[in-house]
């Protein structure tokens, strides 16, 4: 089984956040200290998908209820209010504090969004969006603007580095951080997670097949200059 699915998060905390700010905000929603509507933007591998599976069970347990049709579906109800109103009606009679709609890669619809900003509007109380973007520019303004932007970039290899190392040990695979941080330096101008595992990947390929793994290079000394003095 690929790392990337083996090891993949299973709760908020086990999410590669890319700095502590964002880490605290999408703990803030979690504790329920902040609410609203949220998007997570930013380029492939950054964990928006898993933050956005994930949350709604932060908030309301392993209960909670999430809309489990395809965006272009719910979108195309003939009375979209009325079929969100009795579902979160519905969530709220068996205990859920919200209803959840999980929209990932939103930018991708062609379905007019005037029915869902104003169901956004009138059902705020019962319902979260959770939208995941890589362009959200390319989303409707009135969607952008109800809901909170929350950037996710490109994870530095040396972010990534303390889950790579968890992961190779739990594989009986022990390197110095130096030769690992090598190895995921190699690709990451792509920033994504998915990159880095395939990374993983290899490195246990290569030493279950009794193959070595490439060192890292040694560091080059810097070149002395070398200052003539004339005598006078």
């Amino acid at each position: 089984m690929k790392t990337e699915d083996k090891y993949a998060p299973q709760n908020l905390n086990d999410v590669i956040y890319p700095n502590t700010a964002t880490a605290l905000r999408i703990n803030g929603y979690a504790t329920k200290q902040l609410e609203g509507h949220i998007m997570l933007h930013g380029p492939n591998g950054t964990s928006k998908t898993s933050i956005a599976k994930l949350l709604p069970y932060a908030i309301d347990g392993q209960n909670a209820v999430i809309e489990d049709k395809h965006f272009d579906d719910v979108l195309g109800q003939k009375n979209l209010k009325d079929y969100l109103r009795n579902a979160c009606s519905y969530n709220q009679f068996t205990g859920g504090s919200k209803f959840y709609l999980v929209f990932n890669e939103f930018d991708n619809t062609s379905t007019k969004l005037h029915k869902l900003w104003t169901a956004m509007d009138d059902l705020s109380d019962m319902l979260m969006v959770i939208i995941t973007t890589n362009e959200p520019m390319s989303i409707h303004k009135s969607i952008r603007s109800r809901c909170s932007l929350i950037q996710m970039p490109a994870v530095t290899a040396n972010a990534f580095l303390p889950r790579a190392q968890q992961i190779l040990k739990a594989e009986g695979l022990v390197l110095p951080d130096n030769q690992v941080l090598y190895h995921l330096k190699q690709v990451e101008q792509f920033g994504d997670l998915r990159k880095y595992c395939r990374c993983l990947d290899e490195l246990i390929f290569l030493n279950n097949s009794g193959l070595p793994i490439p060192a890292a290079p040694s560091p080059v000394a810097p070149a002395l200059t070398v200052v003539k003095v004339k005598s006078k």
